[in-house]
């Protein structure tokens, strides 16, 4: 199943300039399993996401006139990762996570984009693939759409797009912004049901309530759906994510490929819900087989070691310490190596899964916007969608988004007539046996649930809780009110001593208030009486050795 067609960007119908600038720095690589071909491949292949045309894209100008707007140099400002330099997969140089579908003249974005990590130590960049990103991704759309609404609307600007694509003659350019007009019509729109009511910052969206608007409001043409963007969660490490039973912080999506092509739809992708498909329904922009590659490229992902040379050296004795009192307080709900695993009797197919710990958000105490806004919303349907839920004409937001995005997946499956041994293989085998001895997909015991996460490389993942509200582990095994209440996200220096990143006030960053609904730093106090300090020292030595 690896011997996918791959796109490489040099063969472009059209030509696309390679953006100046210097090389960026080369990073030191964790050794993560990864080939550099590897490594290149999943930053760039391209998924189904369609942002913009990719030749209009390539000579776009920032909104302040400096220059190209997907120059890295300038991409760098909202936390994407500039390429060292050109590559047979990214011949234009873009930034990590930028994608070009040559077939449909389109650019969008990647997974890479949001779970890959530069760090610092001592000043030096090592490269964490897998990791979150410091990736503010609202900011990066406002200033997209921005770019292309005064490209249309200022005459110098439009002149200069219009001559880099060669429509020079007075015909040629009208139509060009005919066709500009109506992309910044669609554009406009879109960064509506992408506004946030609360400020994301870096490396964190609400992806989910993203998607939802994408496919209830947008593809299926019903304004009234549409929901505020207001409960931003932190971008989750991606290493082990092909070995767990359930993903995402509210853990109700199993299959790989619903999840991964929902990621798609979600992030300028699209499928046809509108009320008039027809023999169109659920006919989506996923690319089904470019999406099962990175599945299975992420099967070899390790997760990043702790490296003593570069970060210092691991006291074992304390981390002995702090293994026991992991096991006495944490271990009930973070699952750890050697990981416990499914009961391969439950499965169709006899495989097992590493279990996710499952924990009710009303117990953990956390913020609850995330799951209350999940589990309150409700989806009119229409004529399209309403025979996935018994024709009902209002449904739960989360059954709504699983059958939308299932259906489309069946819909590119059928299209791509594959065998049945492929299409489980898609699925990632998460299957139960269903009453009739056939396979059953996978589905959540409880939607209340928030996931404990593995904590494998856990330093190279915060700021830590379900909404990047904690900026170190130090801090999460402090009682709440000892908490920082204020402090800023979007630096790269690793906090060595209490695990996370290092958050004070700096020039670029994003000043995180705790005190705002959806950002609320509170609850998983856990052993209820609390924890010495030497106690939470010795944990975080043992979390250095996982």
């Amino acid at each position: 199943m690896r011997a996918f067609i791959f796109v490489v960007l040099s063969a472009i119908g059209f030509a696309v300039p390679t953006l100046a600038g210097s090389p960026a720095p080369t990073p030191t690589y964790q050794d993560q399993g990864w080939s550099q071909d590897l490594r290149e491949r999943f930053y760039y292949t391209p998924q189904g996401s369609h942002m913009m045309r990719a030749d209009w894209f390539a000579v776009l100008e920032r909104p302040d006139g400096g220059g190209r707007f997907g120059d890295p140099a300038y991409l760098e400002r909202f936390g994407f990762l500039a390429p060292e330099a050109p590559s047979a997969f990214n011949g234009a140089g873009y930034p990590i996570g930028f994608a070009v579908e040559t077939a449909k003249n389109q650019i969008g974005l990647t997974c890479a984009a949001c779970h890959t990590a530069n760090v610092q130590v001592n000043g030096e960049t090592i490269r964490i693939d897998g990791a979150p990103a410091h990736l503010d991704f609202d900011s990066f759309y406002q200033a997209l759409t921005q770019a292309v609404s005064l490209t249309l609307l200022d005459r110098e600007r439009f002149g200069r797009f219009a001559a880099t694509l060669g429509a020079t003659d007075t015909i040629t350019a009208k139509v060009l912004r005919a066709e500009l007009a109506a992309f910044n019509l669609k554009l406009t729109g879109d960064s509506v049901l992408r506004r946030p009511a609360l400020r994301s910052g870096f490396g964190r969206v609400d992806a989910l309530t993203q998607i939802v608007n994408s496919l209830a409001v947008r593809d299926q043409r019903l304004p009234a759906n549409l929901y505020p963007v207001a409960s931003p969660t932190s971008y989750p490490a991606l290493w082990l994510t092909p070995q767990l039973e359930f993903v995402q912080w509210n853990p109700i999506a199993a299959s790989p490929i619903a999840r991964n092509g929902g990621q798609v739809l979600g992030v300028f992708g699209g499928t046809n819900l509108s009320p008039d498909a027809g023999v169109d329904a659920f006919r989506s922009t996923m690319l089904l087989q470019n999406l099962h590659a990175m599945e299975l490229w992420l099967q070899d992902l390790q997760p990043p070691k702790w490296d003593e040379a570069r970060m210092g050296a691991i006291d074992t004795a304390l981390a002995a310490e702090g293994e026991t009192l992991f096991r006495e307080n944490c271990a009930d709900c973070h699952n750890m190596a050697p990981y416990t695993r499914t009961d391969p009797a439950k499965n169709h197919f006899g495989e097992t899964f590493i279990e996710i710990g499952r924990i009710d958000f009303r117990k953990i105490g956390t913020d609850p916007a995330y799951m209350q806004n999940l589990l309150t919303r409700q989806i009119v349907t229409n004529e399209t969608t309403a025979p996935l839920f018994d024709n009902a004409a209002i449904v739960p937001a989360a059954s709504f988004f699983g059958g939308a995005v299932l259906a489309s997946v069946q819909r590119a499956i059928a299209e791509a007539g594959l065998t049945p041994k492929e299409i489980e293989a898609l699925h990632g085998y998460r299957f139960t046996t269903g009453p009739d001895g056939k396979p059953v997909l996978y589905s959540p015991p409880r939607a209340t649930d928030l996931k404990a996460p593995l904590l494998a490389g856990v330093w190279a993942t915060g700021p830590y809780l379900h909404n990047g509200s904690v900026p170190t582990v130090y801090e999460l095994l402090s009682p709440p009110e000892e908490r920082r209440a204020v402090f800023w996200t979007g630096g790269r220096a690793l906090d060595l001593q209490r695990l996370g990143y290092q958050s004070g006030d700096a020039p670029g960053r994003f000043r995180f208030d705790t005190s705002l609904r959806g950002n609320g730093n509170g609850g998983h106090v856990f052993p209820s009486g609390g924890l010495s300090h030497d106690e939470r020292m010795a944990i975080i030595e043992y979390l250095k050795t996982q």
